[in-house]
């Protein structure tokens, strides 16, 4: 009987750290799909709406060249673009006018 119980114990651990990985691989990308689709349902219009709707993120200005669906993009003088990774992980991109307006939200975790 205990080397039956200690098999269900090591198959449970086993079992529960499979499930832990799977779900620290696929958190990020769920919860990125989850805030662009918001972002892109309601629309902000500046930075600050933009910034007040995201959480669990990082973020940094980066060069367009940098951006996964960006790279097509000219931007125009004073437009720049800033990187927020969903989780530290999966960025979406965000090119802003030179008054902190949205121009694009681009999902570069896809």
């Amino acid at each position: 009987m205990r080397i039956a119980t200690k098999w269900v114990v090591l198959g449970g651990m086993v079992v529960f750290l499979s499930l832990l990985t799977v779900l620290y691989s696929a958190a990020p990308y769920i919860l990125a799909t989850y805030q662009y689709e918001r972002l892109v349902a309601e629309r902000p219009s500046s930075r600050a709406q933009l910034e007040g709707m995201l959480f669990l993120y990082s973020a940094e200005r980066i060069e367009i060249t940098n951006s996964l669906w960006g790279t097509n993009i000219v931007l125009e003088p004073g437009e720049y673009c800033w990187q927020y990774k969903i989780l530290w992980r999966e960025p979406i991109d965000v090119i802003y006018d030179s008054s902190d307006n949205v121009k694009y939200i681009l999902p570069s975790f896809e």
